[in-house]
Order: C-alpha cells, then sequence, then structure tokens
C-alpha cells in the first residue's frame, strides 16, 4: 500500500491492438485492448476532447488522472499508460471482464457470503483512500467493477476530491455562471448536505457507502423516484424503504450509516466502526481481494437465473404447486425480487419517451 503510483511508461496509440467495445459514454469509449509487444491485456478508455470541453468535464478528466497518479491498491482500478492526440486522450487501465457490480445484483440482489466478500474489498479499498485523502464522492455499484476472479475495483474518480491538495478541482456541476463544487455524484447516494451544495468529506461518503450496501443486497439503488426532485424529496424525509428479504443486522447496519447527521453516521470518522458491526460477524478484512469467491448454493444460483428472467418465469410462479414447499427464506428472496423489480419498473419513463 503505497501512493503514488511509480512513474508510468510512455506509451502511445501504436503500443496497443484495439479491440471490442466495452461500453460507451457521453464522451467515452470504453475498449479492450493486447499490449502489442507483452500480450497483457488491458482496458482503454478514450476521450473524445471537444465532446469533454464542451460539457466542461475536462477538469473531471484531469482530477482522475491525479487521483489514478496518486493510489495504489488491488482494490482500485490501475492506471497503466496516459497519452493524448489531437482528438481524443487516452486512459490505459485495468481490464475488468467481470463487468459492473450492479450488473451483477441488478434485481438479484446477493446472498450473504457473496455479500460479505465484495463489501469486505469495497471497505479494504475506501480505508486506503481515506489514508491517500481522497473521498471519492460517487460511490454505487456502477462505479465498481469485477475481474474475471471477482477482485473488486473502484473506479471514476472524475468527481473526487483530494484533501491533500486542494487546489486541484474537478469541474463539478455548472449552471448558467455558478459551479456548484460539493453538489456532485448520484442522486440516489446524495445526503442533505451534497443535495444542498455544502460539503464533500469521508462523512459524506460514508452515507454513500451504506447506501451501496443497500443497492447490492436489495437488488436496486435506494430512494428510488421517478424523477430527481423526487428523489431528493425522499432523502430530505429519510425515506428509506426496504424490501423484504434484508435480514436485521444489514437493516440496522445500513440504517446507521444512512443517517441524516453526518456525525452520527456509523463510520464517519472510521471505517472501523463499520467493520465491527455484527453484519460482518467472523469476516476477514485487509487482504480481501486475495480470498476466493464464496461457492453459491444452488437454491442461490437458482433464484439468480430467476431474477435475471423475472418476466419470463413471473407468472409461472404464481400457478407453481410447489411454491409452498420451498424453504422460506427462498420464498421472501423471490418475493424480495418481486418487489423490487416494481420499484425499478415503477420509476422508469413510458416507452414513447425512450
Amino acid at each position: 500500500m503505497s501512493f503514488p503510483l511509480p512513474p508510468l511508461d510512455k506509451k502511445r496509440e501504436n503500443d496497443y491492438e484495439i479491440g471490442t467495445l466495452l461500453g460507451r459514454g457521453t464522451f467515452v469509449s470504453v475498449y479492450s485492448a493486447v499490449e502489442v509487444k507483452t500480450g497483457k491485456r488491458f482496458a482503454v478508455k478514450v476521450v473524445d476532447r471537444y465532446r469533454c470541453d464542451k460539457l466542461k468535464k475536462t477538469n473531471d478528466l484531469h482530477m482522475e488522472k491525479h487521483c489514478l497518479r496518486r493510489t495504489n491498491h488491488p482494490n482500485i482500478v490501475k492506471m497503466w499508460a496516459w497519452f493524448s492526440d489531437t482528438l481524443n486522450v487516452w486512459v490505459v487501465m485495468d481490464e475488468c471482464l467481470g463487468g459492473e457490480l450492479w450488473e451483477v445484483i441488478k434485481t438479484v440482489g446477493c446472498p450473504r457470503s457473496v455479500a460479505h466478500h465484495y463489501f469486505a474489498q469495497l471497505i479494504d479499498g475506501l480505508s486506503y483512500l481515506r489514508q491517500a485523502n481522497i473521498v471519492h464522492r460517487d460511490i454505487k455499484a456502477e462505479n465498481i467493477m469485477l475481474t474475471d476472479t471477482s477482485v473488486l475495483k473502484i473506479i471514476d474518480f472524475g468527481t473526487a476530491k483530494d484533501l491533500e491538495n486542494p487546489h486541484i478541482k474537478g469541474s463539478g456541476n455548472q449552471s448558467r455562471n455558478k459551479v456548484f463544487e460539493d453538489y456532485v455524484g448520484t442522486p440516489q447516494f446524495m445526503p442533505k448536505e451534497v443535495i444542498e451544495n455544502k460539503f464533500t468529506d469521508f462523512r459524506t461518503d460514508t452515507w454513500s457507502l451504506g447506501c451501496t450496501f443497500f443497492q447490492v443486497l436489495a437488488g436496486c439503488p435506494p430512494f428510488h423516484a421517478a424523477s430527481e426532485y423526487l428523489i431528493f424529496l425522499r432523502v430530505m424525509d429519510m425515506d428509506l424503504q426496504f424490501p423484504p428479504g434484508i435480514d436485521e443486522d444489514a437493516r440496522d447496519l445500513i440504517t446507521r450509516m444512512v443517517d441524516k447527521d453526518p456525525d452520527a453516521r456509523l463510520g464517519a470518522n472510521n471505517l472501523a466502526e463499520v467493520k465491527r458491526h455484527p453484519y460482518f460477524t467472523g469476516v476477514e478484512f485487509g487482504g480481501a481481494h486475495k480470498r476466493a469467491k464464496p461457492v453459491m448454493s444452488l437454491a442461490a444460483l437458482l433464484l439468480q437465473e430467476i431474477g435475471r428472467n423475472l418476466t419470463k418465469y413471473e407468472k409461472p410462479l404464481k400457478t407453481w404447486e410447489g411454491k409452498e414447499k420451498l424453504s422460506s427464506e427462498v420464498r421472501v428472496q423471490l418475493e424480495r425480487m418481486t418487489v423490487v423489480q416494481k420499484w425499478q419498473d415503477d420509476v422508469r419513463p413510458p416507452e414513447d419517451q425512450w
């Protein structure tokens, strides 16, 4: 565990064989790539400089570079090269063949043993960031990638805040001539003080971490609603609704982290408080990335299949006579997935608005 990262070798586009498109954003495309000289596999993020500048996000790009140069931890995505030409900025990073954690847990949620495996790594990575004095400011399952061996990688440092170097700033959110420096992140994961653009620090990251625990266990984001305004109303009212199937220890952990009072949040001052919570009894922290992902039970694998194809299985499940013979734990997880799917359907815009 050291920071900063050792100096990077100078690279250029011809050093890599660009492969398939992995994902695309507003001004970013991510490709698989192979380094020609070594045969090593990477992900290459290609940033459209013109569109990035037009959207006033260039400072976010430089903030991400700054933070990734300052970090060197197995649970934080590593930047292997950074170079540019007249059209694009190229960022070479770890390849994460396991995809986004969000795609793994969406609707399906996560069994306790597997959740512990992910959460231990996430806490290890965030504890390291606290040592480095970097506030992530957008913790959520969409900003967590998995390798093919289920090693968790925290990504997307464009909106981060470096307390060691406060003169280096991201773009923030701009409205007319005003820049909101603390109103950053994702609405469902933003506490009251961020919504009000008051401050962001490790206490706000603690709130977002608690919301991410909810997201992974429930299979959907907290404070879901049909618009940003309605989401903010739910946050302000502390209207955090749990679906069935979330055990009492997990509920207690989340509600103690997602607290309206920043200083009262469990882990606000030290994530060791979170590690000591009863929900994590028996969980090993430190080097969690070295441990294998727990083997899922047959029931958990079947629930995963159903959750990912709920529309297909919903009607057969309603008429299946053998449902009552299932264990109460399996039945409540089926109920959870049905509730979560309805929550997500309810906030999805009508098809004619897509």
